[in-house]
């Protein structure tokens, strides 16, 4: 058995990670699992190496037209816009998402660099969806906010 897990580990991974995500009802990270395991188990080695290199991209386009998409369709009026500029809530709003474009830019570089943070980041969201109700939106930021904890605890504490 040890044998066969240790040749056989990212099989093994993703399997306990789709059965996982059927027990917990976690669709998002269900269909990801699952598109990745057949994709792996039909060799399509390619479509990988596509996905690896292009997939954050596009999935932050995706994510970016659906933050549009309200605005084209005119479900917010330009009182709404003036508030960004007028309000606490909107000035705190800017600096987080000055905040996390920093932090998911890092969390690009450190998701495709650094395995231990990308499983940790993986487990991590899948638990924060699992236990906690959450939702998996957020691997790049949490690359990027773990990228920050690390640099600033290595500066009181190398390791």
């Amino acid at each position: 058995m040890f044998k066969f897990l240790t040749e056989h580990w990212v099989d093994a991974f993703l399997v306990f990670m789709i059965l996982i995500s059927l027990l917990t009802g976690n669709k998002t990270l269900l269909y990801a699992m699952g598109i990745v395991f057949v994709l792996r188990m039909v060799r399509a080695t390619a479509v990988l190496e596509i996905l690896a290199g292009k997939g954050i991209s596009w999935g932050i386009l995706v994510i970016t037209i659906g933050f549009l998409a309200p605005i084209a369709l005119e479900r917010y009026d330009l009182s709404q816009f003036k508030a960004v500029f007028t309000s606490p809530a909107g000035w705190i709003a800017i600096l987080c998402g000055i905040a996390v474009a920093i932090m998911g830019g890092k969390g690009v570089i450190v998701g495709q660099t650094d395995m231990v943070i990308t499983v940790g980041i993986i487990l991590g969201t899948f638990l924060g969806v699992a236990v906690f109700k959450g939702n998996p939106v957020g691997p790049l930021i949490g690359s990027g906010m773990a990228w920050f904890i690390i640099a600033l605890v290595r500066r009181i504490i190398p390791f």
